[in-house]
């Protein structure tokens, strides 16, 4: 669902405060059942600049944001609530469709250790990484 220009057909939208964002967390960024605040940081840009890259809960389960990954049982989800989010200073919240992803959403802002830290508190498992991989 591409127009002539690669970029995605489905409408950019606004998202309320009260929806959820989903993230994979990949095993290393969880030792010992914790967390680790590494685990919030900016990926390559596919639009307008560098964000941490999330699905928006409108349009998809933290299952299917699981199934997204490279290998899905070396992931585990979190949530977080999208107001919440606002709320820490310099971040900001973008539904950015991707042609095959219509929940992908950015949050732009400099993810410094103080940032993390807010994230990491706002944060709950939707889905644990598994046990021994």
């Amino acid at each position: 669902m591409a127009d002539d220009h690669g970029l995605s057909a489905w409408p950019k939208e606004d998202i309320p405060d009260s929806d959820r964002l989903y993230m994979r967390v990949h095993r290393v960024f969880e030792v010992d059942g914790e967390l680790q605040p590494g685990v919030f940081r900016d990926h390559p840009p596919k639009g307008e600049g560098r964000a941490m890259s999330t699905d928006w809960s409108k349009y998809a389960t933290p299952e299917e944001t699981l199934r997204r990954a490279k290998v899905p049982s070396d992931n585990g989800v979190i949530g977080m609530v999208v107001g919440d989010v606002r709320e820490i200073p310099g971040l900001k919240v973008e539904h950015s469709p991707l042609p095959e992803n219509r929940s992908h959403t950015d949050v732009f802002g400099k993810k410094d250790p103080e940032v993390r830290l807010r994230l990491l508190r706002i944060c709950r498992w939707m889905i644990q990484v598994p046990a021994g991989n």
